[in-house]
């Protein structure tokens, strides 16, 4: 037998492409004496299909027995208690799922108005005079502005180390 034609039908097979007729064809090759060597391993699967044609538990009628079940499941008429049950199920779901939202939005709204009602100690005016406000804001500003002056010079520090260690960097790279 053509050794090429084998491998082509091969490929075939491994992308499912061949048709009864070439299955056959590589069936009958592989159940014969002359495998060569490379496709020894494939010959086992094919041998297992021929003994399983031959000698398996389904027979012939095996085929019409389930496309006469297809058939009887195709003629029974559509509506029927399984979909009732079923839309009652699918409607008990989305009712589910709207009672929870319902449930979470009250308990949402209980908690807004709770904490609407009650002042934060934090935002509250502790000054009644405007001036001593402002006094008090220009003070923590003044406060933030020389720690921020503070870091700034520190931070230059560490930009002078930098510059001096890439020059270290640059000679030894020379």
């Amino acid at each position: 037998m053509d050794l090429d034609r084998i491998e082509q039908l091969l490929a075939k097979y491994w992308d499912c492409e061949t048709t009864l007729e070439e299955e056959k064809e590589l069936g009958q090759f592989f159940n014969s004496e002359s495998v060569p060597a490379k496709w020894q391993s494939i010959a086992p699967l094919f041998r297992y299909y021929e003994d399983e044609r031959k000698n398996g538990s389904l027979d012939g009628l095996f085929d019409e027995q389930v496309l006469a079940q297809i058939e009887a499941k195709q003629e029974e008429p559509a509506g029927g208690k399984g979909k009732i049950i079923r839309l009652f199920y699918d409607m008990a779901k989305v009712a589910a799922v709207a009672l929870i939202l319902v449930t979470a939005g009250y308990f949402v709204r209980e908690e807004y108005l709770n904490k609407k009602d009650k002042v934060d100690p934090y935002i509250a005016d502790t000054f009644e005079d405007p001036k001593e406000a402002f006094e008090e804001t220009k003070k923590a500003l003044m406060l933030i502005s020389k720690n921020f002056n503070k870091g700034r010079k520190e931070v230059e520090k560490v930009g002078v180390f930098n510059e001096a260690q890439e020059k270290i960097k640059e000679t030894e790279a020379l």
